[in-house]
């Protein structure tokens, strides 16, 4: 509400004015929505083009391992067992991404550092289960599964070897996919498009906010508190 027009209002029609203020705005809105509309039309058409054609598309491949409970001398599962390959599952979600292991992977790929593959993984636990998935996301799907079965292979190797850890089982391996998994064109576009009508609304109403002239014999009336007696026609 323009500040403006409420210093010539009596203060008893203030929250009256509050009304009609809000139902003036929403009128100066309209009067733009042309504006509006040719703006969101823009921005959408800029977002879908700039994403479809400024941004690489990516790749994402995924590998799981289960890591299977250890049986007692009894055969059966204890809780100390359950407990150990609870703790075992949290160290391995860390182990995965350290620099001994992506050393090896960004060797076998051909990248140049630990650093350069430790980007392009992420490792996730599902909740409540044993159950490691490796994904690799890059802008070719070869080199995402490569590096996505890479890391699972190094890091079993390595587990076997240094910690004599042998409960680590591959339950999916990275398959080859041409189909992308990014960007996202239409929650590009439909941002995009939200942009341009926040920015057109904004406009209009920043010109209802500093818009402080008097049109016609009613806003004058109704602003000043005074009746008008005569008015000088359009010529």
């Amino acid at each position: 509400m323009a500040k403006s027009r409420l210093d010539r209002m009596p203060s008893n029609d203030l929250n009256e004015m509050e009304e009609i203020d809000l139902l003036e705005l929403f009128r100066a809105v309209l009067k733009y929505i042309k504006l509006i509309i040719v703006l969101c039309i823009l921005f959408g058409v800029g977002g879908f083009f700039g994403t479809k054609l400024l941004i690489a598309p990516t790749y994402t491949a995924s590998t799981s391992i289960y890591l299977t409970p250890q049986i007692s001398e009894s055969g059966s599962l204890d809780y100390n067992s359950q407990m150990a390959n609870s703790k075992l599952v949290t160290n391995a979600v860390n182990l995965l991404t350290q620099n001994n292991i992506m050393s090896e992977v960004a060797k076998d790929v051909g990248l140049e550092s630990a650093d350069s593959v430790k980007k392009l993984v992420s490792v996730s636990n599902e909740s409540n289960t044993e159950i490691i998935t490796v994904t690799a996301t890059t802008t070719d799907p070869k080199l995402s599964k490569n590096i996505a079965n890479g890391t699972v292979s190094t890091f079993t190797k390595t587990m076997q070897k240094n910690l004599n850890v042998r409960n680590i089982e591959v339950v999916d391996k990275a398959k080859l996919s041409y189909v992308p998994s990014g960007p996202n064109i239409k929650k590009n576009t439909m941002l995009a498009t939200l942009v341009g009508g926040v920015i057109g609304v904004g406009y209009a109403v920043l010109k209802f906010l500093f818009d402080n002239r008097l049109r016609t014999k009613e806003e004058a009336e109704k602003y000043l508190g005074i009746p008008v007696f005569c008015e000088i026609p359009e010529l």
